[in-house]
């Protein structure tokens, strides 16, 4: 006969093998980020986006009149994720009142953007309007006499709205939601005072259970940010003519809008010896200009991410058997994906910088995406000497 000290170590033997052989129940969704606190002198905004009408990523404001201090300009601002130059039309640029200067380097004494203060919390109503003062511009001249950059009035790319102080802005951009936050000096904050004190809605969370949660951290390549790893038909990097090696680096723009989510300079497909079809159904548009591109199939693109518990566990989104459009007029070397690729694969897509000024994409997959780190090619031996 066993003791009841025996008998009670075999019931929890036994209990324990009954609750591991239940499944665990899956964890409900939660927000992929926390919200950012403002600093005691600053204001988080919240400005609405869209891309419909035009079909780039862009967002409303106003130009002032510079001789008519009462009258301003409405136009729409197509917004840019990844450095570069904010432009604008000489065309557009007489019609607000302005002269063009000889060497098309220009100021615009203000920008005034509506929006909704997020933080701190007010009784006096949400609706502001955020002044951003003195924006350097460059004055182009768009094909066909055009007064529009990507069919907007002003392109605008994130280091022109942060002047370089990402961390203190602590930028995000909500795809999903169609909509941005950033923080600003309560100072250029303008109430308005309509009264309007509803609760601003949250963030959206996708109830699908099955989706994993990732983080893409992101590295500098030449000022831009990009995946801290990509690769392309198993090639993380690639030889140039000179003898050097050149990274895939894949950034994301948000004015990036090809259908199939993946644009690439004529420089790094090259340089991977992929096969560029002539695409004469297409045609580009770029910043000023109309761009040249073709096509080009990928077996497999890959983006080194974050996911498990706490986000500290590599994985590798994957992609198979990929079209990919390619800028025959660059032949830079980079890889940009797009709004469309984050359409596709990512649920919840929040891009945004934290205050230690690290950029990562943040999102959630479905499971078959991910692979793990060990499955990447191994890189071919050294050569003898």
């Amino acid at each position: 006969m066993r003791s009841m000290p025996h008998l009670f170590a075999a019931a929890c033997l036994l209990a324990a093998a009954v609750r591991l052989a239940v499944p665990a129940a899956a964890q409900e969704p939660g927000p992929l980020l926390k919200p950012v606190v403002p600093p005691s002198s600053g204001t988080r905004v919240r400005v609405a986006t869209s891309e419909v009408d035009p079909v780039f990523y862009h967002f409303a404001a106003r130009v002032p009149d510079p001789k008519n201090k009462d009258k301003s300009f409405d136009i729409t601002v197509a917004f840019d994720s990844l450095p570069s130059k904010a432009m604008v039309a000489a065309k557009k640029w007489k019609e607000w009142g302005f002269e063009v200067p000889a060497n098309r380097s220009a100021t615009l004494p203000e920008l005034v953007v509506r929006a909704a203060q997020v933080a701190p919390r007010t009784t006096k109503g949400r609706d502001v309007e955020v002044r951003l003062a003195n924006l350097k511009v460059e004055i182009i001249e768009p094909p066909k006499d055009g007064d529009t950059v990507l069919f907007c009035d002003l392109l605008l790319p994130m280091n022109a709205l942060t002047r370089g102080a990402d961390k203190a802005f602590e930028p995000r951009m909500y795809f999903g939601d169609k909509f941005m936050e950033f923080t600003v000096s309560t100072g250029v904050v303008k109430r308005l005072g309509s009264g309007d004190d509803g609760p601003l809605p949250e963030p959206a969370v996708s109830p699908d259970k099955d989706l994993l949660p990732f983080a893409g951290p992101m590295k500098d390549y030449l000022g831009n940010p990009t995946f801290a790893f990509a690769s392309v038909d198993g090639q993380p990097k690639y030889a140039l003519p000179d003898g050097k090696t050149e990274p895939v680096s894949v950034g994301l723009s948000s004015t990036m809008n090809w259908p199939e989510g993946i644009l690439m300079t004529m420089g790094t497909a090259r340089g991977l010896g992929l096969t560029v079809e002539d695409a004469k159904d297409l045609k580009g548009l770029g910043a000023g200009f109309d761009a040249t591109v073709a096509r080009a199939k990928v077996k497999e693109f890959r983006l080194a991410v974050l996911t498990g518990s706490g986000l500290k566990v590599p994985k590798d989104i994957v992609l198979k058997d990929v079209t990919v459009i390619v800028d025959k007029n660059n032949s830079q070397h980079f890889v940009w994906i797009g709004t469309r690729f984050l359409d596709s694969h990512v649920t919840d897509a929040v891009y945004g910088c934290d205050s230690y000024g690290t950029w990562r994409l943040s999102g959630r997959v479905k499971p078959e995406l991910l692979m793990d780190p060990k499955t990447r090619t191994p890189p071919p031996p050294p050569k003898k000497p």
